[in-house]
């Protein structure tokens, strides 16, 4: 089976993808463009008058494949539907397999190997931080390495605040009892029931959110729709930012030990991996949780658990951690007080409409002799003036 023929629900009455001698086409209203080169057979060699080549492994929008026809030979391989990523020198191969000259990545790691054995023009990354990337190679040949920030921000703003629910209305723990199996047989079960899963409210509660980036600032407005009070630990931001929330901002140790609720939105570095350990969580109140749906590495898990299992914070909501991926052997899982998923923050449709418009919108710029907007190396621009 083709990447193309893996994607049968690409069809409506505005245009599909089908098979016509040997090749794809991208059927619209107007009329039929070739557009998606088949993943078989001889490749070409590039040429002036030749549309690129264009091979997109992440996952792309339907509208966005089409747009990308218009001016490219586009072939589809979307790792969520082939499980199939490419690293090392199989990358290269690839590459040359179709001389493609435009990549587009999500998850594939691009090396300094993969750059210089190739004939890329332009890299693509759907993600905020492209750290599997070589930027520096990528600049010394001057290729342009475009990305997408901000495309899962709200993603996971409300996977946040969902989690955050789940844990203090206890949502999962009563789930839990209903599927042990609930009788109502004595005075007193019902009683003891709905005693158990007694929840607490955001409204009115302290919110110590820990970096103030895209994802901070949209978790601490929805916050406080719900009543509550903003505190901020980010020493890079100014306080007139901070005051605009309108939150307050302290130290991490003040934060630690005032706020009812912790969420932390940082980005892993060296500053930040451990930012929460030991002495931190030690610092929060015991009637307190905390929230990580940042980077794994942020939170030091084992400190954490241990304060989880001796009931020293009342409860932690978790969509990163240091052991990824999640299974079901996670120490976590059993755990009353815990709330956990397999880092899903960014999984949404919204997502993918996000990344697979700005990539395509800043190609295009590229291709019409443009700089793009999102460039994660512009000096290759400043260059050539």
């Amino acid at each position: 089976m083709t990447p193309t023929e893996s994607k049968p629900y690409m069809r409506n009455a505005a245009h599909f993808i089908r098979r016509l001698d040997g090749a794809y086409e991208v059927s619209t209203m107007s009329g039929s463009i070739p557009a998606v080169a088949p993943s078989k057979g001889m490749g070409r060699t590039p040429n002036a008058h030749a549309r690129p080549r264009c091979l997109v492994t992440a996952p792309f929008t339907e509208r966005a494949l089409v747009r990308l026809a218009e001016r490219c030979e586009v072939i589809y391989e979307d790792w969520r539907s082939t499980g199939k990523m490419y690293f090392g020198d199989e990358l290269t191969e690839r590459l040359n397999k179709d001389h493609v000259e435009i990549v587009i990545v999500e998850a594939d790691q691009i090396t300094a190997e993969n750059i210089g054995g190739s004939t890329l023009r332009f890299i693509g990354a759907c993600r905020g931080n492209p750290y599997q990337i070589d930027i520096a190679a990528a600049t010394e040949r001057h290729i342009p390495v475009v990305y997408a920030p901000g495309r899962n921000s709200q993603a996971v703003s409300e996977l946040t605040i969902g989690i955050t629910l789940a844990l203090m209305r206890k949502t999962i723990s009563a789930q839990r009892l209903l599927a042990k199996g609930v009788e109502y047989e004595k005075t007193g079960d019902f009683q003891r029931m709905y005693n158990s899963l007694q929840g607490d409210e955001i409204s009115g509660k302290t919110v110590g959110i820990v970096g103030l980036g895209d994802i901070g600032s949209r978790v601490a407005r929805i916050y406080i729709s719900f009543g509550a009070r903003i505190l901020v630990y980010d020493p890079y931001i100014p306080e007139d930012k901070i005051a605009a929330v309108p939150a307050k901002k302290t130290t991490l140790e003040q934060l630690l030990s005032e706020s009812d609720i912790v969420s932390v939105h940082v980005k892993l570095t060296d500053e930040t991996y451990h930012l929460i350990e030991e002495k931190e969580l030690s610092k929060m109140k015991p009637s307190a949780v905390l929230v990580n749906t940042s980077a794994p590495g942020t939170v030091d898990d084992v400190a954490l658990l241990r304060a989880l299992t001796e009931h020293r914070i009342a409860g932690a909501a978790l969509d990163c951690q240091e052991n990824e991926p999640v299974d079901s052997s996670n120490p976590f899982l059993p755990l009353e007080n815990a709330v956990v998923t397999p880092h899903i923050g960014g999984d949404t449709e919204g997502t993918i409409e996000r990344q697979s418009q700005m990539i395509t919108d800043d190609l295009f710029r590229f291709l019409e002799g443009g700089r793009p907007v999102h460039l994660m190396n512009p000096e290759i621009y400043a260059e050539k003036k």
